[in-house]
């Protein structure tokens, strides 16, 4: 299921431009750290589609309504992502192809008029406030914290009122209305995360693979080096 409007459209676009493209399909909406992956990995030769969530792409990747899904791998200290994990298990017949280190740097967006003792509340998923916990503490104490799905979801309230602060990479400052207050807030500024691309074992025939053939699919997803993106 794709979850926004404006990536519908996109992929309308692209679709009857280029009707041979790569299909791409990435979890989360416009503005997540998996859509940037995949937009620098295939610069504009493929078409990109937006779901829900991790699992909902990789099952359109094992269903074939995409070619290949760029999804996070593991964040910070080589932490796993465990829905990726949990996906693949669910999803045999899917393979690694390869993976990508990215590194990860956040700032505060918000509109240009915002001053610290106007706002009201920070919007961010709340992984991104773990990662910036130190900081927030310690500069923005008492202003409450809003969880959020999607970091699109942040950028849209940040945009939208006068008062509230997204977390968020600072490319995405080049939104309208939006811009970097604050840079670099993330507590470990030497973060890296990784985003693997997956693509279908087309040598698996779903349904027909033993236990032990299941189990050999699950540990090529752990192995192989990566690379920088």
């Amino acid at each position: 299921m794709k979850v926004t409007a404006s990536e519908t459209q996109e992929n309308t676009v692209h679709e009857s431009a280029v009707t041979t493209a790569l299909r791409v399909g990435y979890p989360g909406h416009l503005g997540g750290y998996s859509r940037e992956c995949a937009s620098k990995l295939y610069a504009g030769d493929a078409c990109l589609s937006a779901y829900a969530g991790i699992d909902e792409v990789v099952r359109a990747l094992a269903e074939g309504e995409v070619d290949a899904a760029v999804v996070p791998w593991s964040r910070g200290h080589q932490q796993p992502v465990r829905a990726t994990h949990e996906a693949l298990a669910a999803w045999p017949g899917i393979r690694v192809e390869r993976r990508l280190f990215r590194a990860i740097s956040l700032s505060l967006l918000g509109p240009p008029e915002l001053t610290p003792s106007k706002v009201q509340r920070i919007v961010a998923r709340e992984a991104l406030f773990d990662e910036c916990n130190a900081w927030l503490e310690q500069n923005l104490p008492y202003v409450e914290r809003v969880d959020c799905l999607h970091m699109a979801d942040a950028l849209d309230m940040a945009e939208s009122r006068n008062d509230t602060l997204a977390i968020a990479p600072p490319s995405l400052a080049r939104r309208p209305g939006l811009v970097c207050l604050a840079p670099r807030i993330e507590d470990d500024p030497g973060r890296v995360s990784q985003f693997a691309v997956l693509k279908r074992d087309q040598s698996y025939v779903r349904g027909q693979g033993t236990a032990e053939e299941q189990h050999t699919i699950q540990n090529r997803c752990v192995s192989g080096d990566a690379e920088r993106l």
